[in-house]
């Protein structure tokens, strides 16, 4: 029953606003244990995740992180935020703004630099402005591990075109399926 309230909750947020939910059903559990594939958690401190949806990639992620791991979710979408924050509550920070914020929200909770960004943002879809992807690449070049997925891989090559990203992954186990990219 639950997970059919996540996925009607994750369509409606579709119909909503198409443009902040890329897709009308959530990832599947393959397609986050992969978003975190070869990343040696035993160094991570300071995880963000942007766009955490209904908290599929945050499951994978609390599962690899030590308990002394900071995570921060930032989501813009409020229904979302009022089920992350049931979901995960006390083992998780969940943010309600934009993802363009990210450096001040670093900076309320004296961070630096996370040592891990996961994106579940739809940077595939034309919204995304490269203004985003400053600090992300300010992070990166300072040593941030950052992981993105794309449903498109071709219309996100003009976003990235500054950036050293790799592919790390193909899911066909998604609907629809992704590829996933990372730097670091």
């Amino acid at each position: 029953m639950k997970k059919t309230k996540n996925i009607l909750l994750f369509g409606w947020n579709f119909i909503k606003h198409p443009i902040q939910n890329a897709s009308i059903i959530p990832s599947s559990i393959t397609a986050a244990k992969a978003m975190l594939d070869n990343i040696d958690f035993s160094t991570i401190k300071t995880v963000v995740e942007l766009g955490p949806g209904n908290g599929v990639f945050t499951n994978e992620i609390l599962k690899k992180s030590s308990k002394n791991t900071t995570i921060i979710l930032i989501e813009i979408e409020k229904t979302y935020v009022d089920l992350l924050n049931k979901k995960f509550s006390g083992k998780v920070i969940v943010e309600h703004g934009s993802a363009y914020c990210l450096n001040t929200i670093l900076k309320k909770y004296n961070i630096d630099r996370p040592d891990l960004i996961i994106s579940g943002l739809p940077f595939s879809i034309p919204g995304i402005k490269k203004e985003l992807l400053n600090p992300i690449k300010k992070h990166t070049e300072n040593g941030t591990i950052f992981r993105f997925f794309t449903y498109l891989p071709p219309i996100m090559k003009h976003i990235y075109i500054d950036l050293p990203v790799r592919k790390v992954s193909f899911v066909l186990k998604n609907f629809p399926p992704l590829w996933i990219y990372g730097i670091n």
